[in-house]
């Protein structure tokens, strides 16, 4: 070791000292003890910033997003509640109109023959609608573009 590392070692050592006796006066607390004893801060977030009082901005995040559930893992409970809702959805291309459970999954309604055989005559008829459309469109647009 030169003289040099030895020089920085006891700097270190005395701010350290230092340190110790300036803090010396606070009890120790645990991290629990302390929540408990000390109110939540409050943040003063100006509405309006001066122009000309030369102050920084204040880009701190509002408590009320902090303590928010979105940021927070989803509890099986909460999962369980979602897949559990059933909508009808139309699909606006076609037309057909579908049961879906929770995110995607689609199911099957059971419905008596009757209603089966409307329901499948709209939905081809929506299907024919459809292609009609995509094929007028497509030779529109073939007889659009020059050669």
């Amino acid at each position: 070791m030169g003289k040099s590392d030895k020089k920085s070692k006891k700097k270190h050592k005395s701010k350290r000292k230092e340190h110790k006796e300036k803090h010396k006066d606070k009890a120790k607390k645990s991290k629990r003890q302390e929540k408990k004893d000390t109110p939540p801060p409050k943040i003063e977030t100006p509405l309006v910033a001066a122009a000309d009082s030369g102050s920084e901005e204040d880009f701190a995040i509002p408590i009320a997003l902090m303590n928010s559930k979105s940021h927070a893992p989803e509890t099986p409970e909460e999962y369980q509640r979602r897949q559990s809702q059933i909508r009808r959805e139309v699909d606006p291309v076609t037309g057909r109109t579908r049961l879906i459970k929770g995110d995607s999954e689609i199911l099957e309604e059971i419905v008596s023959k009757q209603r089966h055989c409307d329901i499948n005559r709209k939905a081809t008829s929506g299907d024919g609608d459809y292609f009609e459309a995509q094929s007028f469109a497509a030779a529109a647009a073939k007889r659009r573009k020059p050669k």
